[in-house]
């Protein structure tokens, strides 16, 4: 295939510094495949993405040891002390970059709670997404470009990965409760205050461990839920814009006309004809 044209590629450059407060950025990427190839360190500042072209590879993570072979790859946190290498035999050729920022974080820390790290996938299509990204990269980069590029391909890998499930099974009890009191009070208006107090913790404990778990706050994770239900209830339903402000909790008919505007960008009265 084509990608061999790539064996042995490297691109090491540092994003700029606006690219690097606003995109999911790379500092390096490559097509390695040495029988010596070895790497141990107890910290390094990004996130990795592999896939193993052929041959056999390990690494060595929280205490455990993982083998990775032709069509398979992981996502690593490499904050987190590691340790990888190629088979000697069985040389892997391993297709790599490095990335962080644009949400990558919490994207990481989600699966790390979770105990998904590394997380591991199989894809046949990894070999024609790296070959793009070594295009991307081997002449002048344009960072938008290659953003863009490098987060379809972590969509691809994390497209098996049940969000809602592993979210329920992590989340501690505190925060289900507060999840099932804003979707099962809808129809009204829950204060910061109410919510913490129900479920036993300060207004700021609950604040910021409710954001520390969604990555938004309880505010906005109860607007989304009032946005989503006003949505369905515009496509599914006849009734009335000021019927479905009020049964959403929202006695100012106008507040809501422009509360679902700025969440979707457009009046309920124009996504209804839409």
């Amino acid at each position: 295939m084509s990608i061999e044209k790539y064996c042995h590629y490297g691109y090491y450059r540092t994003p700029s510094p606006m690219a690097e407060k606003s995109l999911l950025v790379s500092d390096g990427m490559g097509y390695t495949a040495e029988s010596d190839f070895r790497i141990d360190r107890k910290s390094f500042h990004n996130y990795l993405a592999f896939y193993i072209r052929k041959g056999t590879f390990y690494v060595e993570q929280y205490g455990k040891k993982y083998i990775f072979r032709s069509g398979e790859g992981a996502l690593m946190d490499l904050n987190k002390a590691h340790v990888y290498y190629s088979d000697p035999e069985d040389v892997a050729h391993l297709l790599w970059f490095h990335f962080r920022g644009a949400g990558t974080g919490q994207l990481i820390e989600t699966l790390e709670q979770t105990g998904d790290l590394p997380f591991a996938f199989t894809s046949d299509k990894m070999e024609n997404h790296f070959e793009k990204a070594f295009q991307l990269t081997s002449g002048p980069v344009n960072e938008a470009a290659l953003s863009g590029h490098l987060y379809s391909i972590l969509m691809e890998i994390l497209q098996s990965y049940a969000f809602s499930e592993k979210e329920n099974a992590a989340l501690p009890e505190e925060m289900q409760l507060a999840v099932h009191l804003m979707k099962s009070q809808i129809q009204t208006s829950l204060t910061l205050e109410y919510i913490s107090r129900q479920i036993g913790m300060s207004k700021y404990h609950f604040s910021h461990t409710f954001k520390k778990w969604f990555g938004i706050s309880p505010k906005q994770y109860y607007n989304n839920l009032k946005m989503e239900a006003a949505r369905r209830l515009l496509e599914e339903t006849s009734e009335s814009i000021p019927e479905i402000s009020l049964k959403l909790g929202y006695t100012d008919t106008e507040y809501f006309r422009k509360a679902f505007k700025n969440h979707y960008g457009i009046s309920p009265s124009r996504y209804r004809q839409s």
